[in-house]
C-alpha cells in the first residue's frame, strides 16, 4: 500500500496549529501591552466610541494645559494686587500719625514714605508674566506705567504732576490770594420811614366872630352878661367895642389866674368882636346864660366853636388810640385824648416824639405825614399802636437799617477757586441772601441790632476736588476800653484844677445805675486817681461789674472785661483834666478776639460789621491757602491720572495762570502720559480671555488706568508731590488739609471701584478655573476608565487563556509529531 503526501485532513490540522500559534502570540501581546488590539480594527464594533473618547481626552488635556498657564498668571496677578493694596494701606494708616516736620526738599517724612509706596505701586503695575505686562490691556508687549521720577517731574518738554499742581494752585488761589473770590467794601444805610399820603388838617384854634360893627358911634344900649366858657362877663350900657373887648379879657384872665386864659377877645379890621381859643385844644363856648339883647348887639349866638386838631377833624384819630415809634432800643408811645399826658394836636405829638433818641420822628404840621429817620445804621424803626399807620401817611410799619457784607466769585463761568454754595446766620433779625447773579454773589445783612455773644455767620463753599468747606465766623463780646488822651497836663503831671464828682456807668455794674466818684484832688497823679476810682468801684455792694481802671503810660484806661460799653459823666472840667474830653466819654476801643474765626461785637452795628468784614477777608485768605490749595493739588492729580486715549489730561489754560478761567487738553508733546498700555473703551477684564472648557471662558485682563489704581496712585502721588516751606505760616494747615483728603480718598468711598473689587473679579476667575480643573480630572478618569474597558483586557483572563491555549497547542503538536513518524511498518 502506497502512502501519498498530506491530505485534506492534514492540511486542516496544520492550519489549526498555525491559528492556535497566532492566537497564542496575540494573547502574549495582550498580556504584555494590556491592550486588546494594536489597531482600531481589532477593537471591533467599539472602535468608533474609542475614537470619540480619545478625542475628548485630547481636548481635556489641551484645556488642562491652558489652566496650568492661567493659574500661574492669576497667582501672579493676585500678588501684584495685594502689593498695590498694601502700599495704599500703608499710606492711609500713616496719615493719622503724620507730623508737620519738614525734612527733605520741603517735604515731611510721611511724604517721603508716600513716594516710596508710589514706587511700590508702579513697580507692581509693571509686573510681567513671561514677556507680557499683565496690566497693559491689549498691549502686553508695552510697560503699563512710567517711572515715579517721570510721573512727578516730567520728561523734557512734557510736564509731570508737580508742574500741573503748581499751575492749578495758582489758578485756584488767584492773584489776590482769596481763592478767586471778591469781598467788596461793606454797605450801611440808616432805617427811615416817610409818610406821603396823610391828609390831616393843620392844628387851628377855635374862633367865633361877631357880625356887628362895633366901631364908633356904637355903644351898648342896655348892656348885659356874656357867658364865655362858663365865665360871666358884665357889659355895661354905653360900653363901646374896645371897652367890651377889654372887659371880656379882664374877666377871662381873672378867672384863669394864675394860668393863661383859654379864650381871648379882639377886634378884627372890620371892628367885629373876635373870640379866639388859646390853642388848638381850646374851644370857644358862648353859654345860654348870656343876655339875648347883648348877643344881638354883638352879632353873636349861643354855641361852641371847636378847634381843629387830631381829635376834632374828620378822618382824625379817636380818643384812646395809641401810636408808638421805636428807633433801635429807644421808643415813645403816645395816647390820643384830652386827658393829662395825652395828645390831641400835631404840635403836642411832635413834642412827645422829640423825646426819642437814636434819630428823629416828626409829623408835618401841614398834612400829618410822619417821617422817622435813624441817625445812623444802628437801629431799626418800628411803628406800633392801635391807630393805623396810614393815618400818618405811612405805607409800612417798619424799616430796617442795613449793614451788609458780601462775597462773590471773580469771574462768571470760571472753573477755578471757591464756588459759593450758601449762607446762614443765627444773628436775630439778620438776613442772609443766597448766591445769585453772574458771577454769583451772596451777602448777609446784620440789620440794626447788635449780634449776641456766640451768634454765627456761616459761608459755605465748594472746592475744586468736590469737597465742601463751611467757614463759621462767630461774634464774641470782648473787653471794651475807654482810653484817656492828654490828661494830667498840669505841671508835675497831676490832675490840677478843682476836681468835682464824675460818674461811671455800664449795664452790668451797680444794676445799670451810674456810680458817682468823688474825692479826687488836684494833686492826684494818674496812678493815685486810678487807685481812688478803683477803690470806689470795688466797694459797690455787687462789686465792680468787671470794670477796671488802670494807669497806662500816664493816662487812665477804663476797661469792661464783660464787653459792656462804659459811659463817663459828671463834672466836665474834671473829665477834661482826666483826659476824657467831650466826645471821648463812651467806651469805643474794642479788644480783638483771641480765638480763630471770631469777630468782636463793636459799640455799633457799623463797627461790628467792619470787624466781620476784616475777619472774612482774613479767614477766606487762610482757607484759600490751606484747604483750597490742598483740594487744588488733589484735583490736579485727578486730572493728570484720569487721562486716557479718549480723555487727554486737563491743564490750566495759561499762562497767566492766576487769572485763567478754563482748562485745556494736554497734548502728547507738552504733558507726560503716565499710563503707557492700551486704553480702549472695552472692559479691562475682556483684554485677556482663556477658554477652560468647551463652554466656559474666563476673563482676567487688567489695565493700570482702572479707577481703583488711579485713585490709589493719584492720592499717593499728590501727597508725595506737594512741597512746603518753613516760612509759610499756612504750611501746617495746608499739610493737614492735604492729609485729611488723601486719607478720605484712600478709604472705601461709595460708588468708587476698589482694588478689592478687582481682586474679587480675579478670585472668581480662579474659582472657575479650579472648578474646571477638578471637573477635567474627573472627566479624564471616567474617559480613561471607559477606554480601558473597551481597549484593555483582563490580566487573569489572558493568562488563563494563554495557559489553556499552550496546553492545547502542545497536545496537538505532540499528536502531529507522532503521526508524522507513522509508516506502514509501524502501523502494521
Amino acid at each position: 500500500m502506497a502512502i501519498t503526501g498530506l491530505g485534506s485532513q492534514s492540511l486542516l490540522q496544520v492550519e489549526r496549529l498555525i491559528s492556535m500559534r497566532r492566537q497564542l502570540d496575540d494573547l502574549q501581546r495582550q498580556l504584555g501591552t494590556q491592550k486588546r488590539s494594536n489597531t482600531y480594527a481589532g477593537i471591533g464594533l467599539d472602535r468608533g466610541l474609542t475614537v470619540g473618547l480619545r478625542t475628548k481626552l485630547s481636548s481635556v488635556s489641551s484645556y488642562n494645559g491652558s489652566i496650568q498657564q492661567l493659574e500661574t498668571r492669576l497667582k501672579l496677578s493676585q500678588m501684584a494686587l495685594t502689593d498695590i493694596d498694601a502700599a495704599a494701606r500703608t499710606v492711609k494708616t500713616s496719615i493719622p500719625k503724620a507730623t508737620y516736620v519738614l525734612s527733605q526738599n520741603g517735604r515731611t517724612q510721611d511724604q517721603v514714605t508716600a513716594q516710596g509706596q508710589l514706587d511700590r505701586m508702579l513697580g507692581a503695575l509693571n509686573t510681567q508674566f513671561g514677556d507680557q505686562f499683565i496690566f497693559s490691556g491689549l498691549s502686553p508687549d508695552k510697560a503699563a506705567v512710567e517711572t515715579t521720577d517721570h510721573i512727578l517731574n516730567g520728561v523734557g518738554p512734557r510736564a509731570g504732576l508737580i508742574q500741573l499742581i503748581t499751575e492749578r494752585n495758582q489758578a485756584d488761589l488767584g492773584a489776590a490770594g482769596l481763592g478767586r473770590l471778591v469781598i467788596p467794601a461793606t454797605t450801611s444805610t440808616s432805617a427811615s420811614l416817610t409818610g406821603t399820603t396823610a391828609t390831616l388838617a393843620p392844628d387851628a384854634a377855635a374862633v367865633t366872630t361877631g357880625t356887628a360893627d362895633l366901631s364908633a358911634p356904637f355903644t351898648s344900649a342896655a348892656g348885659g352878661t356874656l357867658d364865655i366858657g362858663g365865665v360871666s362877663v358884665t357889659i355895661n350900657a354905653g360900653d363901646d367895642g374896645a371897652t367890651i373887648r377889654d372887659a371880656i379879657n379882664t374877666a377871662l384872665i381873672a378867672a384863669a389866674a394864675p394860668a393863661a386864659p383859654s379864650v381871648t377877645a379882639s377886634l378884627d379890621g372890620a371892628n367885629h368882636l373876635v373870640l379866639t381859643g388859646a390853642d388848638a385844644d381850646a374851644s370857644v363856648t358862648i353859654g345860654a346864660g348870656s343876655t339875648a339883647g347883648l348877643l344881638t348887639e354883638l352879632g353873636l349866638s349861643v354855641g361852641t366853636a371847636a378847634p381843629t386838631n387830631l381829635l376834632t377833624q374828620a378822618g382824625g384819630v379817636t380818643a384812646g388810640q395809641t401810636l408808638s415809634v421805636a428807633i433801635g432800643t429807644s421808643a415813645v408811645t403816645v395816647t390820643f385824648g384830652t386827658g393829662v399826658g395825652q395828645v390831641s394836636t400835631i404840635a403836642e405829638l411832635n413834642t412827645a416824639l422829640s423825646a426819642i433818641t437814636g434819630g428823629t420822628a416828626v409829623v408835618d404840621p401841614a398834612n400829618g405825614n410822619l417821617t422817622v429817620t435813624a441817625s445812623s445804621s444802628t437801629g431799626d424803626i418800628t411803628i406800633g399802636g392801635t391807630v393805623a399807620a396810614a393815618k400818618f401817611g405811612l405805607a409800612t410799619t417798619s424799616s430796617k437799617a442795613t449793614n451788609v457784607v458780601s462775597i462773590g466769585e471773580d469771574v462768571a463761568g470760571s472753573v477755578f477757586g471757591f464756588k459759593l454754595l450758601s449762607m446762614a446766620t443765627t444773628i436775630p433779625g439778620a438776613t442772609a441772601t443766597q448766591p445769585a447773579g453772574a458771577p454769583p454773589a451772596m451777602s448777609v445783612d446784620i440789620g440794626g441790632t447788635l449780634p449776641r455773644d456766640g451768634d454765627t455767620v456761616t459761608f459755605s463753599f465748594s472746592l475744586p476736588d468736590g469737597t465742601t468747606e463751611n467757614l463759621v465766623l462767630t461774634a464774641v463780646s470782648t473787653p471794651k476800653s475807654l482810653v484817656g488822651t492828654g490828661g494830667f497836663a498840669a505841671p508835675g503831671h497831676i490832675l490840677g484844677g478843682t476836681p468835682g464828682a464824675i460818674t461811671i456807668q455800664t449795664p452790668l455794674m451797680n444794676g445799670g445805675a451810674a456810680v458817682t466818684i468823688s474825692g479826687l484832688n488836684a494833686s492826684d497823679s494818674p496812678s493815685t486817681a486810678a487807685t481812688k476810682i478803683m477803690a470806689a468801684l470795688n466797694s459797690l455792694p455787687a462789686g465792680n461789674g468787671g470794670v477796671s481802671v488802670t494807669n497806662e503810660g500816664g493816662q487812665l484806661v477804663f476797661k469792661s472785661a464783660a464787653g459792656e460799653q462804659i459811659t463817663l459823666g459828671g463834672d466836665s472840667a474834671t473829665l477834661d483834666s482826666l483826659g476824657f474830653t467831650a466826645g471821648n466819654r463812651v467806651g469805643n476801643v474794642v479788644d480783638p478776639p483771641k480765638e480763630k474765626n471770631q469777630f468782636a461785637i463793636g459799640v455799633t452795628e457799623a463797627e461790628t460789621l467792619a470787624n466781620l468784614h476784616t475777619l472774612l477777608n482774613t479767614s477766606v485768605g487762610t482757607l484759600a491757602k490751606t484747604s483750597l490749595m490742598a483740594a487744588s493739588a488733589v484735583q490736579a492729580s485727578n486730572e493728570f491720572f484720569n487721562a486716557g486715549d479718549a480723555t487727554p489730561p486737563q491743564r490750566v489754560d495759561g499762562p497767566p495762570f492766576d487769572t485763567a478761567v478754563a482748562l485745556k487738553n494736554g497734548t502728547t508733546t507738552d504733558t507726560l502720559a503716565w499710563y503707557t498700555g492700551e486704553a480702549g473703551a472695552t472692559s479691562a477684564r475682556s483684554t485677556s480671555v482663556a477658554r477652560i472648557d468647551s463652554e466656559i471662558s474666563v476673563a482676567y485682563g487688567m489695565r493700570a488706568n482702572e479707577q481703583a489704581f488711579r485713585v490709589a496712585i493719584a492720592n499717593t502721588a499728590a501727597m508725595a508731590a506737594v512741597t512746603f516751606s518753613s516760612s509759610d505760616v499756612n504750611g501746617e494747615g495746608r499739610f493737614s488739609a492735604l492729609m485729611s483728603r488723601v486719607q478720605s480718598n484712600l478709604g472705601n468711598q461709595q460708588g468708587v471701584q476698589k482694588i478689592s473689587d478687582i481682586t474679587a473679579d480675579l478670585g472668581a476667575s480662579q474659582k472657575a478655573v479650579q472648578t474646571a480643573k477638578d471637573r477635567h480630572t474627573q472627566t479624564t478618569a471616567a474617559l480613561t476608565d471607559m477606554l480601558e474597558n473597551i481597549e484593555g483586557v483582563p490580566m487573569e483572563e489572558s493568562s488563563a487563556m494563554i495557559l489553556a491555549l499552550q496546553t492545547s497547542l502542545q497536545a496537538s503538536l505532540q499528536t502531529t509529531a507522532l503521526l508524522s513518524k507513522l509508516n506502514l511498518v509501524n502501523y502494521l
